[in-house]
């Protein structure tokens, strides 16, 4: 049964709790504020830490576009870590636990 919670998440709630996740954990996170004059399809998160994570995210039931599975078809294909995430991954814990384990070494840049 699905959480009520991650149900009622709207989308750019979901976006912002991984903004602050990403700005918490020092990661480099894009998300475009308007997608007008880009191509369709483009994840609405990248996530730069030890590795780049290509992120779509959706409400709980919310479908991908063709283009946006099309482009992430061709990001893994391509070898890149693409997936779609939504309310339930964040109310679960695996969003920040991605993260979590992208910014592993983050730390160790800084050092000497």
């Amino acid at each position: 049964m699905t959480d009520p919670r991650a149900a009622r998440m709207p989308e750019a709630e979901l976006q912002e709790a991984v903004r602050k996740l990403c700005a918490g954990l020092g990661l480099y996170h894009y998300h475009p504020l308007h997608s007008i004059g880009s191509a369709k399809g483009w994840p609405d998160s990248v996530i730069v830490g030890r590795r780049v994570l290509y992120r779509e995210l959706k409400s709980e039931f919310g479908r991908p576009t063709p283009e946006q599975t099309q482009v992430g078809y061709l990001l893994r294909a391509a070898g890149a870590n693409w997936k779609i995430w939504r309310p339930s991954d964040l109310l679960s814990g695996q969003i920040a636990a991605e993260l979590a384990e992208v910014a592993a070494v983050q730390t160790e840049l800084f050092s000497a």
